[in-house]
Formats: C-alpha cells, structure tokens, sequence
C-alpha cells in the first residue's frame, strides 16, 4: 500500500503542500508566496499566501492543524539558516504523529554523474540545465546548475539523506526520520517522488 492510500484508509486526508510552485494535486492544500490572484481560479480556495520562514505564531493557526506536510523540490531553495525555521514552523502546522515529506535533490546523486561523466546523457536534467547554460558547457557546468539552479529560483543549499535527517534533527520537532527510496512500497509518483531519478526523499513523524 503505497503512502497516500494508506492515508486516506487511515482517515488522515488533510495535506498541506507547501512551495507548491504552479503544481496542484487533488486534495492538497497549497501554500506559496505568489499572488492568489494568479492562482487558478480552481485552486484558489485551497491556496494559503504565507512566507513560510517568517510566518508568525497567529498566521500559522489559522491554518489548523494537517495530517501530511510535504515539500517537493523547495527545501533547497532555503538556505541552512532559513531551514530550520522552516521545519519548526511545519513541525507547528502537523497534528500530534503527523508526517513531514520532503524530496530534493540528492548531491549522492549529482556527485555521481559529474565524476562520471555522465551529465550529458542525463536527458532531463540536460532540458532544464540547457535553459541557463549551453549544450557543449563542461560537467562543472551541469553540476554548478545542480548546485546554484537558475537565477530567479536559486537552489541555497545541497542535500543528501544525511543532511536532510541532520536537519530534522536539529529541529527537535520530528522522530523516526527516515528514507523513502523510490521502490519501496510507500513510495509513489508524483506524491512522493516527483523527480525519482535524482531524488532523495524523507519522511518523518511528528514528536
């Protein structure tokens, strides 16, 4: 049973995707710092403009309370710093045993296909890299898109499983932190993997 079947038979179907980007998945609700306006019409009742790093204790109660808190491609847009805010801020918006979700890009990952050599048959991620620098740039190049991103949408930190659980960690909010790989029976895409060829995914309860 993969994760999202096993919460909705368990009747905890209150998510909460935050830096949902322009991606809506049903029954989610969303959180992001663009205008509601520009917002899909379709979405906009289910949308939350909120900084997550600087949300005060009052903004966050008026959310109430979610059973799945999940960030995909967004923790690596937050620097260190701005990271452990984020995570004692979600840690305040999970109800008692509620799960966090985050996926980003593995450095494991990257690391790999810049020693490799192997960036320039890495399709994908070739497509998006292409969007900044040229098609016959050298591995350094790829790997520095990995790291840095484009310039509207900088990545300010690399994460492997390690770091993701140290981050937890020392957040104080979250037990039984652990991996969730791409074939193991929770797993599912997109709710889980939205990108399972490079990412690396955690899951952890609440404390």
């Amino acid at each position: 049973m993969n994760l999202r079947d096993k919460l909705i038979q368990e009747e905890k179907t209150r998510w909460l995707d935050v830096g949902c980007g322009g991606n809506f998945e049903d029954a989610f609700y969303y959180f992001d710092i663009f205008p509601k306006e520009t917002i899909d019409s379709k979405f906009r009742g289910r949308y939350f403009r909120i900084d997550i790093i600087n949300s005060t204790e009052e903004s966050l109660a008026k959310l109430g309370k979610f059973d799945l808190v999940r960030m995909q491609h967004t923790f690596e847009h937050f620097s260190y710093e701005e990271g452990k805010s984020v995570l004692k801020n979600c840690a305040k918006l999970l109800n008692k045993n509620g799960l966090i979700l985050i996926t980003t890009p593995d450095l494991k990952i990257h690391v790999q296909k810049y020693l490799n050599d192997e960036y320039k048959d890495w399709e994908g991620f070739k497509r998006w890299a292409n969007q900044r620098i040229p098609e016959g740039a050298p591995n350094s190049f790829y790997f520095s898109i990995f790291a840095h991103s484009m310039p509207h949408e900088s990545h300010k930190w690399c994460y492997d499983f390690d770091g993701l659980k140290y981050q937890l960690e020392l957040c104080g909010g979250f037990k039984d932190i652990q991996e969730l790989k791409a074939n193991n029976p929770l797993s599912n895409i997109p709710f889980t993997h939205n990108r399972p060829e490079e990412d690396v995914c955690v899951i952890a309860i609440k404390a």
